[in-house]
């Protein structure tokens, strides 16, 4: 390990000395950035940043983070259904338990406001000035520290001048509609404003070819198109400037999203002994192929098999967000500023799944749950720009927080449980044990539980500029953060409350930062840079515990390193930016068994493995002299992700003893639980990606111009489950996307054709297995034996991304 580590650094250093400075004549446009919450230029920032513009997003017609994932290699995204939302790793980097109530280890900063649920991330993305991608643990200037990285998002501000434009789109693989308001510009010669608004609806990409069988509570798909979507997005923004000390700027965002159909999306693509089920029940019959392509079968539900059920039994997701920020600075005088920035955002769903994916009969459970989140942060922050050798930054920051979650899952009352069969459903829901016939309750779970969150945190950073070319900055994060969860029983017709074994959880750490640059010109910077960062543990949710349970996870923290370089060539027409990177990762949240003191076993999230993540990434940039309107990109990025101990991983359903599940042996059954998967990859962790793509405008006739541009996105295999079985790993895959754009004069006007994913490749980051063949709750699996059971292996399900998108697209601006 250290030998790699060695090559890779050295191999950076000799590129360095290799390359000669180059004359202060800028070809390449200054991009700036504002990684320590200042304004510097990306060449100075002691960072690897990748930048994606609002040209960028809009030439591509970026609506979410999965399009900015295709200019960032090292950041994938998987999606997950209902209160999970999105989980987003970078550099092999991120959260793999599905629990809403978890913090994702790669946090999302839109306009100051941190936000580490998943949901957030799925927020529709419009009329944005930049996104900021900042890879490796962020400690300092981004709220709460990041393990993971930030992605940062500044929205667009209103400009000196009165402008109005609208913009509408059609894809017609999904027969997806978006429209686009924005108008802007000054009230007075003190105050500026911008209202922006979207409006998208779509059929869906994938078509549902479900058959329903009523027997077993089954209906036919109200929607044939999955997933059926209207979301609108309001922002309004205000710029202050009180006085030439002052300025204050608001952003206030309103998002609305309803999902008509199984939202999620998941298609069977591995089903290893077919899709018949040991209990006689086509729960994958219909027509299922469980092959991955862009037709997927889920029925919708019967009211009178799922007793109490909402929406007439048809799923759904409706998501409401409202976020924003108000951000004050204060000029004490020319050298030193204080900033307050006050942050709040609420969240409501309520959505309704067909729980164990029943294509032909109902599902055995449904999970009809409702989630909400509410935080408020407030931070201060004061910074000095002196002539002197030394300068700070010092700040607070506070956060107060509460999550809900009602748990509640419905039986299909038209579905019984065998003699000596033993339950084994995917939520564990407590019917472990054996049982008469019996038909299934209708309410097998109610309860809500709750997380509320204080947080308080003192940062700082002092820079000294030891030379005109040489500066150190060491800075530190001291956070005080204290959990604490209560749940509610509601089966029983009343509301119990029950005690956890650890219904609080408290941390005081501190994540230390330490750079050193050297500049010895204008045109190239070498950087060091140690980190250590944090993320505060939590609790499961997701399952109702009962009365002495351990939910409880602690926090995960990562420490390690980078080296790296940036340059500009060429007369500053080509700009190179490269680095290594070392990290260690220890107490990962990951879903992991453990054995209870009365020998039973649950899986639940637990800090139960370590990982070594090490590689080396490159960003190109090069627009050639004689074609200044040509500007040719490019990115890759080594990475290495294992866990160094992992030995109490969960087993899949159906693995055998001399498959590796031979650890933790459950003294009720005889059988064993777990598996070591020390020195495998983590998922969503491609040991190579790249990007590389061009744009160029060329001026036509009658002050016309043709706006081109294409981008190809490579990545190899990755695995999409935590538990790393063969038919998990999803295969590497090429992406190409193009666009055309005609433009009138001053950009008056444009017509736009932009194909996405033109190879229509079927790419997903978040796969889930279970029984699903055989219900879930109906037994057959035998796992951690000699033999593999009736129902075999379990079957695999993904969330797919969709393929192939083709926009037409027309945009006016008037002034």
């Amino acid at each position: 390990m250290f030998r790699t580590k060695h090559l890779l650094l050295s191999a950076v250093a000799t590129s360095i000395l290799a390359l000669d400075a180059a004359p202060a004549t800028a070809q390449l446009e200054e991009v700036l950035v504002t990684a320590r919450k200042r304004e510097e230029s990306i060449m100075k920032v002691p960072v690897i940043a990748s930048v994606v513009s609002q040209e960028q997003i809009e030439q591509y017609s970026v609506g979410d983070l999965h399009g900015i994932s295709d200019r960032v290699p090292g950041l994938v995204i998987g999606s997950a259904t209902m209160s999970f939302g999105s989980q987003v790793s970078l550099r092999g980097l991120g959260t793999s338990t599905l629990n809403a109530t978890v913090d994702q280890s790669v946090s999302l900063n839109i306009d100051g406001m941190q936000m580490t649920q998943g949901l957030a991330y799925a927020a529709g993305m419009f009329d944005l000035a930049n996104v900021e991608v900042l890879k490796g643990p962020q400690a300092l200037f981004y709220g709460k520290a990041s393990p993971g990285g930030v992605i940062s998002i500044a929205t667009a501000d209103p400009g000196d001048e009165f402008t109005a434009s609208i913009r509408h789109g059609y894809e017609s693989s999904a027969k997806e509609s978006r429209s686009d308001l924005v108008i802007s510009g000054p009230v007075s010669d003190k105050l500026g404003v911008r209202l922006a608004a979207t409006f998208t609806s779509q059929d869906g990409y994938f078509r549902n070819e479900a058959q329903a069988d009523p027997e077993y509570g089954a209906a036919t798909p109200k929607y044939r198109n999955l997933a059926e979507k209207e979301e609108w997005v309001v922002r309004l923004t205000t710029v202050w400037q009180a006085s030439d000390q002052l300025q204050a700027k608001l952003k206030l965002n309103a998002t609305d999203s309803k999902v008509d159909g199984d939202g999620g999306g998941l298609q069977f693509v591995s089903c290893p002994d077919g899709v018949s089920a040991p209990s006689g029940i086509p729960f994958l019959g219909g027509g299922e192929d469980c092959k991955l392509d862009d037709k997927l079968r889920i029925v919708d539900l019967s009211p009178e098999a799922f007793i109490g059920i909402r929406n007439g039994g048809v799923p759904f997701l409706f998501t409401e967000q409202q976020f924003g920020s108000l951000d004050l600075k204060y000029d004490i005088n020319p050298e030193l500023s204080l900033n307050s920035v006050t942050g709040f955002y609420r969240l409501d769903q309520s959505s309704m799944i067909n729980g164990t994916m029943g294509t032909f009969a109902a599902a055995a459970v449904v999970a009809d749950p409702d989630f909400a989140r509410d935080d408020f942060t407030q931070e201060f922050r004061l910074s000095s720009d002196y002539a002197a050798a030394l300068n700070f930054t010092a700040g607070i920051f506070y956060q107060e927080g509460s999550m809900s979650y009602r748990n509640n899952v419905l039986g299909n009352t038209t579905m019984s449980i065998g003699p000596e069969q033993l339950v084994a459903l995917p939520f564990e829901l407590g019917l472990g044990q054996t049982v008469n016939v019996v038909p299934l309750p209708a309410q097998i779970q109610l309860g809500y539980q709750t997380v509320d969150i204080a947080a308080i945190s003192a940062f700082g950073q002092i820079v000294w500029n030891i030379s005109p070319e040489l500066e150190l900055a060491f800075g530190a994060r001291w956070t005080d953060e204290e959990r604490q969860h209560k749940v509610w029983d509601d089966i029983s017709g009343e509301r119990v409350q029950i005690n956890t074994a650890t219904p609080t959880l408290s941390v005081s750490d501190i994540s230390p930062e330490l750079t050193l640059t050297y500049t010895p010109s204008d045109t190239l910077t070498v950087f060091a840079a140690l980190k250590q960062a944090l993320k505060s543990g939590s609790f499961d949710t997701v399952l109702m515990p009962a009365a002495g349970d351990e939910v409880a996870f602690g926090d995960e923290e990562i420490a390690g390193g980078e080296f790296g370089f940036k340059n500009r060539l060429l007369d500053n027409s080509l700009q190179i930016e490269a680095a290594a990177y070392y990290y260690q990762f220890s107490d990962l949240q990951v879903g992991a068994n453990e054995n209870q003191d009365d020998g039973t076993l649950v899986i639940r999230t637990l800090n139960a493995a370590s990982a070594d993540v090490y590689g080396v990434e490159l960003i190109a940039n090069y627009m050639p002299i004689a074609l200044p309107n040509l500007n040719i990109y490019g990115a890759l990025n080594y990475n290495k992700s294992e866990y160094s101990e992992f030995d109490n991983a969960p087993c899949w359903g159906g693995q055998m003893i001399s498959e590796g599940c031979n650890r933790l042996m459950d003294s009720n059954t005889g059988l064993f639980t777990a598996q070591d998967l020390s020195g495998g990859e983590l998922m969503r962790a491609p040991a190579w990606q790249a990007n590389v793509g061009a744009s160029y405008e060329l001026p036509i006739w009658q002050d016309m111009s043709v706006a081109l541009g294409w981008n190809t996105v490579y990545s190899s295999s990755y695995y999409t489950n935590l538990l790393l079985r063969d038919d998990m790993q999803w295969d590497s895959y090429l992406k190409h996307n193009a666009s055309a754009a005609l433009r009138g004069r001053d950009e008056r006007w444009e017509a736009a054709l932009i194909i996405n994913n033109i190879s229509d490749e079927l790419t997903s980051g978040n796969c889930v297995n279970a029984n699903f063949a055989n219900g879930a709750v109906y037994g057959g699996v035998e796992t951690g034996g000699d033999s593999r059971g009736s129902a075999g292996v379990e079957e695999l399900a993904c969330n797919i991304d969709a393929g192939r998108q083709v926009w037409l697209r027309m945009a006016w601006t008037f002034d």
